[in-house]
């Protein structure tokens, strides 16, 4: 059994490869005399075009969108059904269900963004305090040398 989690563990490391990377290349210049103008405005008609049966497909791979989807499903059965418990009829109470449903939805993810945002925020500020210390005790050390050098 051992001898079986070596041989895994050997074949594993082999089949671990870098692929080189590729160089940068900066896109060519425009060579037309218009090539600066203001390109024209997408219409409804484009961004309806642009949509595939992968993108719906895939949406639940999207951050926050199934936490947002789960709160909103929650949320719209559990107003749904006070609704209809406390007399309201069928439709009305799927009416009141869906519009839950799409609010809830809606607020979950709004707020799940921000957070992230927040949070890639605070990081990158947390980023560059580390390298701005990093510096400075490179700096410091450089001056300790210099020092004991003289």
């Amino acid at each position: 059994m051992a001898e079986d989690a070596r041989e895994v563990a050997e074949t594993s490391r082999e089949a671990v490869t870098t692929l080189p990377k590729k160089p940068y290349t900066p896109p060519a210049p425009p060579s037309g005399a218009n090539e600066y103008a203001r390109p024209a405005q997408a219409t409804l008609t484009d961004a309806v075009k642009s949509i595939s049966m992968e993108d719906f497909k895939n949406v639940h791979m999207q951050p926050c969108v199934r936490n947002s989807l789960l709160y909103g499903i929650g949320t719209g059965f559990a107003f749904g059904g006070l609704r209809l418990v406390l007399g309201a009829s069928v439709p009305r109470a799927a009416n009141w269900a869906a519009g839950t449903f799409a609010g809830a939805s809606l607020m979950t993810y709004e707020f799940c963004q921000f957070r992230r945002h927040r949070e890639k925020a605070g990081m990158q500020r947390a980023i560059e305090i580390i390298d701005r210390r990093k510096a400075e005790r490179e700096k410091q050390m450089a001056e300790k040398k210099e020092k004991l050098r003289v």
